[in-house]
C-alpha cells in the first residue's frame, strides 16, 4: 500500500513568512473582537443543559442535555452585546479549546468572543492568539474553566483592544415605516429558558395577557412618537374616530380612514393589533363578535386613553 505524503495547512504558522505577520494578526484580532461588558458576565452559562455536538445530532437529549451546533451561544453573546445592533459576518469563538463541549462552559459569555469570520480562524487555529484570548478574558472577568489554572500574560500582549459596544436608545425617524413586531426571544432569555418554536408558543399561551400587557406599555409610547409608522396610523386613526377611546368604532370605517392616509394592507395590520399571537405587534384592539365595533383592549384601554389625553 502506497503511503501518502501529509501536507498540514497549520503547519504555516511556524514560518518565517508567517512570524513576520503574527504580530499584526494578533494586533487586528484585538482591535477587531467584540466582548460582552463584564458587568453584564455571572459564573453561569446562559444555557445551562445545552452543549455543541455533531452537526447531525443538533436537537436530541442526551443525558438531559440538548446537543446544539454554535446557534445558542451565538445568540447568548450576541444579545449580551446588544440586543439593537445587527452584528453581521462575526463568529462567536469559545476561547478555552474544547469547552464548546461543555455543558457549564458552551453559553458561558466569559468564554465566548466576537471576531470578524475572515480571520476567527487565528482564534481555533493558532496557539498565540489563544493564549492571548484566554488572558483577555481572564483580564476582564476573573475568568478560567474549573479544571484550568489562571492563564499567565503572554509574551506579546496587544496594547489596543476594541471598546464595549455602548447600547443607546434607538432614534427612529418619523417618515420611517417599521412595523414593530414583537419577538418572544426578549421573555424567555430573561428566564435563561432553553426553548424551541413549540415550547415558546406554550410560554407564551401561559402568559399571554402579561406580555401583551408589556408590549402595549412598551410599544404605544414610541408609536405615538412616530405618526407616520403605520402601527401609529392605525391606533390615532381609531382614537380620532372614537373620541379618545369613548365610542365604538366600525372595521369599515377605521379601514377607510386609514387607507386615506397611505395605509396599505389595512387588515392584516390591524389584525396584528387586534389578536393575541406570538409576534404580534402589540394587542391594543378588542372586537366585539356580536356587532362587529372595536373597542380598545379593556386591559389597556386606560392606559392608552391616558397616553392620548397628554398629548
Amino acid at each position: 500500500m502506497k503511503n501518502l505524503q501529509m501536507l498540514d495547512g497549520d503547519e504555516i504558522q511556524y514560518s518565517e513568512s508567517f512570524h513576520q505577520l503574527e504580530k499584526p494578526l494578533m494586533d487586528l484580532v484585538a482591535e477587531t473582537s467584540i466582548w460582552v461588558n463584564p458587568a453584564k458576565v455571572s459564573k453561569d452559562p446562559v444555557y445551562p443543559n445545552i452543549r455543541r455536538g455533531r452537526a447531525k445530532d443538533k436537537g436530541k437529549i442526551e443525558d438531559g442535555v440538548r446537543i446544539d451546533d454554535n446557534t445558542y451561544a451565538n445568540k447568548a453573546l450576541k444579545t449580551a452585546i446588544s440586543k439593537d445592533i445587527d452584528i453581521a459576518n462575526y463568529t462567536v469563538c469559545h476561547i478555552w479549546p474544547g469547552t464548546a463541549y461543555d455543558q457549564r462552559y458552551h453559553t458561558q459569555l466569559a468564554n465566548l468572543v466576537l471576531i470578524p469570520r475572515v480571520i476567527a480562524g487565528l482564534s481555533d487555529f493558532c496557539k498565540k492568539v489563544v493564549e492571548m484570548l484566554k488572558y483577555r478574558a481572564y483580564e476582564l472577568y476573573g475568568w478560567f474553566p474549573e479544571e484550568e489554572t489562571a492563564p499567565e500574560k503572554p509574551e506579546y500582549y496587544p496594547e489596543k483592544w476594541g471598546e464595549f459596544i455602548k447600547e443607546e436608545l434607538t432614534v427612529v425617524n418619523e417618515d420611517s415605516d417599521i412595523e414593530d413586531i414583537i419577538d418572544i426571544d426578549d421573555y424567555l432569555s430573561d428566564i435563561g429558558e432553553y426553548y424551541t418554536e413549540e415550547t415558546a408558543l406554550e410560554y407564551y399561551n401561559n402568559n399571554r395577557e402579561e406580555i401583551e400587557i408589556d408590549k402595549v406599555r412598551r410599544k404605544v409610547p414610541k408609536w405615538i412618537r412616530c405618526p407616520h409608522q403605520i402601527n401609529s396610523t392605525i391606533l390615532n386613526s381609531y382614537m380620532e374616530l372614537s373620541r379618545n377611546g369613548i365610542l365604538p368604532v366600525a372595521v369599515s370605517d377605521l379601514q377607510d380612514l386609514c387607507e386615506n392616509r397611505g395605509v396599505e394592507k389595512f387588515i392584516g395590520h390591524y389584525n396584528q393589533m387586534k389578536n393575541f399571537g406570538l409576534r404580534n405587534h402589540a394587542k391594543v384592539f378588542e372586537q366585539s363578535k356580536y356587532s362587529g365595533m372595536i373597542f380598545l383592549w379593556p386591559e389597556v384601554a386606560t392606559y392608552i386613553k391616558g397616553l392620548y389625553k397628554k398629548r
